[in-house]
């Protein structure tokens, strides 16, 4: 096989040799390549046939008048007609007088051969009749190894890695390959997919990029004149509420502003937020399992005092810390604003618990909240990650939520190397999972 190898590798593929030509050559390669083994190996049962049976011919003498009768010459001996002598075809003559003699097997010299011999002899006889069928077979098999070796193996090898860092978002490459066959065409073109793929990429990410400038040019420039706005508002409603002769209706639409203004600036807020988050760097730190119980059993209590929050009608926080390590180290920063956006989220839409229970699987943490409210409908399923995606119709617009925690939760997420999912439990309510990765042992940064 390495012989093969070597001598397949000697064989140009970069010239122009389209597939199908190359087929065709293998294939009449391998062809004649079968043809004359089929002859070679014929012959040589035929020779050991021969041998075997010229041990148990008899000598017959044959005057030269009685061969004529019997209808064989001196030019063709021992080939006697089946209808005078149904014995099977003597071997040829060895040295004999073949004018007075010929060999013929004896009806039952196959009864009288030792089982050696009879064996031996039944092998070449099949031999004889499957020596074509054996070696086109073996040929045909040889054939298309060459024509993998030649033509398929590397282009096949080529593609395979090259898909294979594509998936990994690894555009960082090149196909090299300029074979000019069908399938160095292919190369050609899985090369040209890659480039417009890293093109693609390279205009996302000015994209992104261009959004982000534009993003902290906005929040920068708005929060100028939103400062005056609200500076003249608490004025206004200063030096109104002193008035007795103003009406309720425009001290109701002063108050208005003013609120819509506060609004405009906790939207400001949260632009410079997000992007503050999404060139957020993790910064691992040892963490007890002590403190990490600690800290679920505390936030749920901020926002559950005494397991319980009256504002939030009486609902009920369980936490169940099932994690067994001693140490984790973890970016307990990002972990904690994680968590108070699941539980925030979670008390907005229970009905009268919450379940927490933070777990661990292999090289991750996770942490799973789930409520008994209404639960997630598909197209929050779909939708629940985009920013400032707002699921409840009933939500007042003029609430201080704009739909960003699952988004932040998620940006957060995939920066600690893991990522969240969202489902609905069994007996009805929302159920949200992160994985995070964590350590045992200081791995550095992520």
């Amino acid at each position: 096989m390495d012989r093969i190898k070597k001598w397949v590798h000697q064989i140009p593929g970069k010239t122009f040799l389209p597939l199908p030509a190359a087929f065709v050559i293998c294939g009449m390669a391998a062809l004649l390549l079968a043809l004359s083994l089929t002859r070679a190996t014929i012959w040589f049962s035929q020779k050991n046939k021969q041998e075997i049976a010229g041990s148990y011919a008899e000598v017959v003498p044959v005057e030269q008048e009685q061969q004529m009768q019997l209808g064989f010459s001196i030019a063709d001996p021992g080939l006697v007609p089946s209808t005078e002598l149904p014995q099977k075809e003597a071997p040829a003559q060895s040295g004999r007088d073949e004018n007075a003699i010929v060999y013929i097997l004896s009806p039952d010299a196959e009864v009288m051969m030792q089982e050696e011999d009879r064996v031996k002899y039944e092998f070449y006889e099949n031999l004889d009749n499957t020596a074509a069928i054996l070696w086109y077979s073996l040929c045909l098999c040889l054939a298309s190894l060459i024509f993998y070796l030649w033509k398929m193996k590397k282009p096949l090898h080529v593609l395979n890695q090259a898909a294979r860092k594509i998936s990994d978002n690894d555009l960082d490459f090149k196909i090299d390959y300029s074979s000019r066959d069908e399938l160095g065409r292919l190369c050609q073109a899985f090369e040209s997919m890659r480039q417009e793929l890293v093109q693609n990429n390279r205009k996302t990410w000015d994209s992104v990029e261009e959004r982000k400038r534009l993003n902290a040019a906005f929040a920068h420039d708005m929060r100028t004149p939103l400062t005056v706005l609200q500076g003249h508002t608490d004025l206004l409603l200063d030096t109104l509420a002193d008035e007795k002769d103003v009406g309720p209706e425009i001290l109701s639409s002063v108050r208005a502003i003013s609120s819509q203004v506060a609004r405009m600036n906790s939207y400001m807020d949260t632009m410079s937020a997000l992007r503050r988050l999404e060139e957020y760097e993790p910064c691992l730190k040892a963490l007890s399992s002590e403190s990490l119980a600690e800290l679920l059993e505390d936030t749920a209590a901020s926002l559950f005092p005494g397991g319980k929050a009256a504002a939030a009608g009486g609902i009920k926080a369980a936490v169940r810390f099932e994690v067994r390590e001693t140490e984790t180290w973890m970016d307990r920063e990002a972990f904690t604003q994680i968590y108070e956006n699941l539980l925030s989220n979670a008390a907005r839409y229970a009905r009268e618990s919450i379940c927490i229970r933070l777990c661990r699987e292999q090289d991750f943490l996770i942490l799973e909240v789930s409520d008994d409210g209404r639960g997630f409908t598909e197209k929050d399923l779909q939708n629940a990650f985009a920013p400032y995606y707002r699921g409840e119709r009933s939500r007042p617009a003029s609430s201080s939520h704009f739909g960003l925690g699952l988004y932040i939760c998620s940006l957060l997420a995939g920066k600690l190397g893991g990522g969240i999912q969202l489902a609905n439990g069994e007996n009805g309510g929302a159920k949200v999972t992160v994985r995070i990765v964590s350590y045992q042992k200081n791995p550095g940064k992520i």
